[in-house]
């Protein structure tokens, strides 16, 4: 409607505005990010029955390490196969599930990435300086019945429509690899993982990691570093290079998808601050369309 408000009378104005300020608002629809609690989640755990103590500091079991939350994103336009493939990020240090999502950008770099999985951030140390992961780092097949609890949540929200675990690509940033290196030792998925990418992750759990990418060359192993974790991440070339050279070190600076896209062993140097390695430059968008994870 073209409206002349020269010619227009003060009845009609107001005839018009009121009509305007009835009209609902736009409906911007946001994606949606679940935090239920999942019984099999790492916490709470007999390994932190009675918290956990730094630097002389106690971290109750209390308030750190009896949250079962766990977040799970679906990405928008999320296409159901015969098989449900997850993405399953461990965090760092004083941090928790929620946090992860807001500070490093998280649905909107799976989004970006146009990987058609689900994303899951179990909750470990709940704010609290500790790279224990309860359940998924120590029981044996916790992580095989922590994901099936995941995909029976799925399940019966709706949310997708099979109970078979297809691809799982694992992530970690720093204090992570806790998680991460326990699920690799005695989660009873390693034939489900086709990736491990770590965000200066490299202080623990080598044996873990070498021995997974040194299972079948199809086994992804991405690792970006700073010299937080350089001697982690020296300690894991050799481990993996074995018995003839198969990877690349490159700089972060002069990286490109083209070349990341490789099975072999990669590792990225950079001077990008430990705690911006995430998203300063979506690095996890760019990394997750290194994977063998199909798109939507």
């Amino acid at each position: 409607m073209c409206v002349n408000l020269l010619s227009m009378d003060r009845l009609e104005f107001l005839t018009i505005t009121a009509a305007a300020a009835a009209t609902p608002p736009l409906q911007v629809t946001q994606p949606a990010i679940y935090f239920p609690k999942i019984a099999s989640a790492p916490y709470p755990h007999a390994s932190r029955g009675t918290g956990h103590v730094y630097q002389k500091k106690l971290y109750d079991a209390a308030s750190h390490y009896s949250d079962s939350t766990v977040g799970i994103f679906k990405p928008p336009g999320y296409a159901d196969r015969d098989t449900v493939d997850y993405i399953v990020h461990f965090h760092g240090w004083n941090n928790n599930a929620r946090h992860v999502f807001d500070r490093y950008n998280l649905a909107a770099q799976v989004v970006g990435s146009n990987a058609n999985a689900i994303l899951v951030v179990p909750q470990g140390p709940l704010d609290a300086p500790d790279s224990g992961d309860g359940k998924l780092e120590l029981d044996p097949s916790g992580f095989a019945v922590f994901m099936k609890d995941v995909t029976e949540y799925l399940n019966a929200q709706h949310l997708i429509k099979t109970r078979k675990i297809g691809n799982i690509v694992l992530s970690a940033h720093s204090g992570g690899y806790g998680g991460l290196g326990g699920v690799l030792t005695r989660g009873g998925l390693n034939d489900h993982v086709t990736d491990v990418i770590l965000f200066d992750s490299a202080y623990g759990y080598f044996d873990a990691i070498a021995a997974w990418v040194n299972a079948t060359p199809q086994n992804h192993l991405l690792s970006i570093f700073t010299d937080d974790t350089s001697t982690g991440n020296t300690a894991l070339m050799g481990m993996v290079q074995a018995p003839s050279p198969n990877l690349y070190v490159r700089l972060a600076a002069s990286m490109t998808l083209d070349q990341l896209k490789t099975r072999a062993p990669t590792f990225l140097l950079t001077d990008v601050a430990h705690d911006e390695l995430m998203q300063k430059l979506n690095w996890y968008q760019l990394f997750l369309q290194t994977t063998a994870l199909k798109g939507r």
